[in-house]
């Protein structure tokens, strides 16, 4: 009975039978009919049970396929109680609106919060009825993302607004999953959130900032021609006036105040520039060292009592505006100065490396904590224990950092409370990094200067090893060289070490979120145990490019490789 039970194996076994039988009963007992009639027999007998077999095999594979959309249904109508009451229970008692739809993006449900914020009936809301209580602009933004959704069955996100039933626009937010039964797609389940008070929040703070922008920008135009005229005249009296006047000495401190006064003025304008994206560049090749020289030298003369030691200066011709790439300068300098009253010592750093500029200006002085380093280039930011000690609208930093990305760079900053601080920034000279050696079999092992990679078979583990700074492309090259040879050796673990990586990756970050973790889980990568920077901005980097949940891949930060290794051991057991 068991041979007949299984419905597949039972039928094709019993037309075998069959087939054997007959041909013995054939060969046996119709032997006197002639040889050529036995033969046609016994091509029809077989071409019908193979006909019986085809048909069976078919019905056999329809029976064990997923039921579809309609047989589905079917099934789930055959027990109301059992699946759309306990739902619509549910939902009714959601203080948010609830809402769901069929395969082709009609509405075959709305929850009773719906309803009472619209206005529209129950009824009314069923297929495509909702779409009368949105804002006519929306609607075919709307439809646009709601058809793309459909297609590829991916989450649904979308800001749009939303009539309730007093007539009142409102924002909303809505949300929603594909759902499935049987591997069978079914429609969407969803969410609609009234984010009316956020959002209005949202605009009134940036129209706040909007009119703040433009009132500084009309006020440093205003201010500007006043101040030029002031310092004419000043100039003009400080010129008639000897050294010994007791006057002069009150000139010359006037002199200074006008200066930082021209210094807050052109910031503003530089920031209103910014926010309009109209601070314009101008770039020509020059001698970076020259443009590093003289910007020392004319704050040395502004800072007398500061010793500036040029610790490194390598020559090199740079394409770029050099004017706004002094006046960064200018800003660390200055920065170093204000915030090291008591530290005389100022060392600045210009090197070449692996196809980049690295500059550094190391001050002795206050510090920053580590909590604010991070905040450190927003615009207005001030960190709070020095806002009464020390002057300036915490503007010099986020121009600075505005100018550096313009030229393709970064920078970062190294600091001890209590011990000073070191700001650097990296400029790209070339748009691809320059290999001083590469070392690789193309599938087990790569090195660079960069970047090492070696595949540790013993434990299907990729051993990737960062070394020195680090942007956007050297970042970019090494994760798909990684990706490369995680795919060729099947890897499932990666041992990503960033304790020798120095500066800032940061403007990487969102790449590797979007497009090479995705790439390594696409390739099987299961687990990575990821070795911060010592650098505090590396490991906001990290952070960062790690933000992005993926179901099929973990990520898990150390200090030390030891522990990284060791979770990585025990990561599948």
């Amino acid at each position: 009975m068991k041979l007949f039970t299984a419905y597949i194996t039972a039928k094709r076994c019993f037309y075998l039978l069959i087939l054997l039988l007959l041909l013995i009963i054939l060969s046996g007992v119709f032997n006197f009919f002639s040889a050529h009639l036995i033969l046609i027999f016994h091509i029809l007998l077989l071409i019908t049970v193979l006909v019986l077999f085809v048909i069976s095999s078919a019905n056999d594979k329809k029976k064990s396929e997923p039921l579809r959309y309609k047989e589905v249904k079917a099934h789930l109508q055959s027990y109301p109680e059992d699946n759309e009451t306990g739902f619509t229970t549910i939902a009714d008692q959601i203080p948010f609106m609830v809402w769901r739809s069929d395969e082709d993006g009609r509405c075959i449900y709305v929850n009773r919060k719906w309803v009472e914020f619209t206005g529209v009936s129950y009824q009314e809301s069923l297929g495509f009825g909702f779409i009368k209580t949105m804002a006519i602009q929306e609607n075919h933004h709307r439809r646009q993302e709601w058809w793309k959704m459909i297609k590829g069955h991916q989450p649904y996100e979308i800001k749009f607004q939303i009539r309730s039933a007093s007539g009142e626009l409102h924002w909303a937010l809505a949300q929603a999953n594909a759902y499935h039964i049987d591997h069978v797609f079914m429609g969407y389940i969803g969410s609609i959130i009234d984010i009316t008070e956020q959002e209005n929040s949202t605009i009134a703070i940036q129209e706040l900032s909007d009119r703040k922008d433009e009132f500084l920008s009309i006020a440093s135009h205003e201010l500007k021609t006043p101040l030029t005229s002031i310092k004419a005249l000043f100039q003009l009296i400080e010129r008639n006036l000897s050294p010994d006047h007791k006057v002069y000495h009150f000139l010359e401190r006037a002199n200074n105040n006008i200066l930082r006064l021209e210094t807050l003025i052109s910031d503003l304008l530089d920031v209103s520039k910014i926010n309009a994206g109209k601070l314009n560049y101008e770039h020509t090749e020059f001698a970076f060292q020259e443009m590093m020289a003289e910007a020392i030298l004319s704050m040395q003369n502004i800072a007398p009592n500061h010793h500036f030691i040029v610790k490194r200066s390598d020559a090199v011709k740079f394409t770029g505006d050099r004017f706004r790439l002094e006046q960064v300068i200018f800003n660390f300098l200055s920065n170093a100065i204000k915030y090291s009253p008591e530290g005389k010592e100022i060392i600045i750093s210009s090197e070449v490396t692996n196809g980049n500029i690295i500059v550094s200006v190391q001050d002795f002085g206050i510090g920053i904590q580590k909590e604010n380093l991070s905040k450190i280039f927003n615009r207005y930011y001030r960190v709070d224990n020095t806002v009464m000690k020390f002057d300036g609208l915490g503007l010099g930093l986020f121009i600075s950092s505005e100018i550096i990305k313009r030229h393709n760079g970064s920078f970062w900053i190294e600091s001890e409370l209590g011990k000073g601080s070191t700001f650097y920034f990296i400029l790209p000279l070339t748009d691809r990094r320059i290999h001083a050696e590469v070392n690789t079999d193309e599938f087990s092992y790569y090195q660079d200067e960069t970047i090492n990679l070696q595949f540790n078979a013993q434990k299907n583990r990729m051993d990737v090893n960062w070394t020195g700074y680090q942007n956007f492309i050297s970042v970019q090259n090494g994760c798909l060289i990684m990706l490369d040879l995680v795919k060729k050796c099947q890897a499932v673990k990666v041992l990503n070490d960033n304790s020798k990586v120095m500066g800032n990756w940061s403007e990487a970050s969102d790449w590797v979120s979007a497009e090479c973790l995705p790439a390594l889980a696409e390739a099987g990568v299961k687990y990575i145990a990821w070795i911060y920077s010592p650098s505090i901005f590396s490991q906001l980097a990290a952070d960062k490019s790690a933000d992005l949940v993926l179901s099929n891949i973990t990520v898990q930060f150390f200090n030390d490789q030891t522990s990284a290794a060791l979770w990585l051991d025990t990561a599948d057991q």
